[in-house]
């Protein structure tokens, strides 16, 4: 983390079945989104799709929003009033069937477990699955307070992990506020104790990053300083600035992000140095050495006075994975033109030409450059 001593240098993850295993080859399958038909081919699909809907679509909506495939977590209580349908010839609830007032009562009173809803307008169903974890506030603090402990030793490992995830577990009604943080935490571990080479799956993706993605999926419900700070980081680690922005109550995040979504808009940006920011207590404290470096970074006087923090991670930028070395190029275009570097600012801005919703900031910058050089 920011200021963690990593106790643990190896993260081991299970990949898979064991040596000798092949799978059969699958058969390509591409389902229907909207009645779950199965077609061989994709063009089949889409003519299906074209020519065999007339009938609306059946529609869950809860508080306002339509509901998706992926199963949705209810970490809060919510009314009758919350749980609408529409187009809906028939529907069950947990394979029996319901009326849409019996669901909304039954769904409003439920606190804890999974419930399925499949809803039905001719021949198109749609099932939805809702994981009900409606945490009391006792527990949810409970699990605060082990955070904080872990924090306050400064050193992060399997052990101390063991050690929250026991301090945390009577707090049974924020089980998942607790995986979530657990989640992030082994994410972390795993990124700072393989500093050199983060472990990876089978496919090549990085285990720290799935570790990252399961906590977010957990935490985005809660309403907690460590989820919105845990999804801020998260997000923008990712790139994903707007979502930064919103998702954390730490200035310091939210400026760097806004800064950097600024500059790729082709807006005007602060120049000052942000580092002076307020931040919440909790970002400083989860982020991980890497993140917190970029932070750093992002976070520097862009208006010809500091140039001393790039020159580490512009030493090492080709280890940065992709994601990264956008947002240390991005300043570092900015910083070195201002300080009238122009054949760095040119090398940095050059790498970024080719790169997706640069077009705007790419623009602008190589007219600054060429007004420079005159």
């Amino acid at each position: 983390m920011g200021f963690w001593h990593t106790g643990y240098m190896e993260f081991h993850e299970p990949t898979g079945m064991g040596e000798g295993w092949t799978a059969e080859p699958k058969v390509p399958e591409f389902p229907c989104p909207d009645c779950g038909l199965v077609f061989a081919t994709e063009r089949d699909q889409r003519a299906h799709r074209f020519d065999g809907h007339s009938t609306k679509r059946p529609m869950l909506v809860f508080r306002g929003r339509e509901c998706g495939r992926t199963r949705l977590m209810v970490t809060t209580p919510s009314v009758p009033s919350d749980w609408h349908t529409a187009d809906v010839a028939s529907m069950s609830l947990n394979g029996r069937p319901s009326t849409v007032e019996a669901m909304a009562d039954y769904l409003s009173d439920t606190e804890f477990g999974v419930q399925t809803v499949t809803v039905v307008n001719g021949p198109l169903a749609r099932t939805f699955e809702f994981d009900f974890c409606l945490a009391e506030d006792e527990d949810l603090n409970l699990v605060d307070q082990a955070l904080e402990k872990l924090i306050a030793g400064r050193e992060l490992s399997h052990s101390t992990i063991d050690n929250f995830i026991m301090r945390a577990g009577p707090g049974q009604t924020a089980r998942r506020y607790r995986e979530g943080l657990a989640n992030y935490l082994y994410g972390v571990l795993a990124r700072e104790g393989n500093a050199d080479q983060a472990p990876t799956d089978a496919s090549g993706a990085q285990l720290y990053e799935q570790r990252y993605n399961r906590a977010v999926d957990e935490l985005r419900a809660f309403d907690r300083p460590a989820a919105e700070a845990i999804c801020g980081l998260v997000a923008l680690h990712y790139n994903q600035f707007d979502l930064a922005i919103r998702k954390t109550n730490s200035h310091r995040v939210s400026d760097v992000a806004a800064r950097l979504s600024s500059m790729m808009a082709g807006s005007q940006f602060v120049t000052s140095s942000l580092l002076d920011r307020t931040h919440g207590g909790f970002d400083k404290a989860l982020s991980d050495s890497v993140t917190e470096e970029l932070i750093n970074v992002s976070a520097m006087a862009l208006d010809g006075t500091e140039r001393a923090p790039l020159g580490p991670v512009l030493a090492g930028i080709s280890d940065l994975r992709p994601a990264d070395q956008f947002k240390v190029r991005l300043i570092a275009s900015e910083a070195l033109l201002a300080a009238g570097d122009l054949d760095g600012a040119q090398r940095h801005s050059e790498a970024l030409r080719n790169y997706r919703d640069t077009d705007a900031w790419y623009s602008g910058f190589r007219a600054r450059m060429q007004e420079v050089a005159r």
